[in-house]
């Protein structure tokens, strides 16, 4: 009887806060779950955006690349069309770097003028001629990627003689 009488004065004294420190700390141990979950899921976005922005890059380079086999195989057309222009452009060739993947891009010249070389530089190839004349470009190339909003733009000055 004696027992019993103290079972039940000690169950009456009793108020629950057991389970309140034991929601508390569920609670504090949820927040830091969430708090770590959306921490990751960000640094994924990080990660795919900076992965998207250098593929756009590279696909600029490509382009740039592209245009510069074309002038060393001799193909002028575009900076002709360059120097013809009041503008000084050329008008943008369309490329397509990555078809699966949206990857497009676009290479263009500038003309910015002449360069004369005076005699006595290592340019200077026929000596009774006191001028040597070259014209110097600047070369740009641009890639987009498709619903990312990754773009990059590349330029690259060359002279030629």
């Amino acid at each position: 009887m004696i027992s019993r009488q103290i079972r039940k004065s000690s169950v009456s004294r009793e108020r629950g806060a057991t389970l309140i420190v034991s929601l508390i700390v569920l609670l504090v141990l949820t927040l830091i779950g969430v708090a770590g979950m959306n921490t990751s899921v960000m640094q994924e976005r990080m990660a795919v955006n900076s992965q998207n922005s250098n593929r756009a890059f590279q696909a600029a380079e490509s382009s740039l690349s592209a245009l510069l086999d074309d002038v060393q195989a001799n193909d002028l057309d575009l900076l002709r069309q360059s120097m013809q222009r009041a503008s000084g452009e050329s008008d943008p060739v369309p490329v397509t770097i990555d078809g699966d993947n949206g990857v497009t891009g676009s290479y263009q010249a500038r003309f910015l003028g002449e360069v004369i070389i005076t005699s006595g530089s290592s340019m200077d190839a026929d000596q009774s001629s006191n001028q040597l004349k070259g014209f110097r470009y600047e070369l740009e190339a641009e890639a987009d990627m498709a619903n990312t909003g990754a773009s990059a733009r590349v330029f690259k000055g060359i002279e030629y003689y």
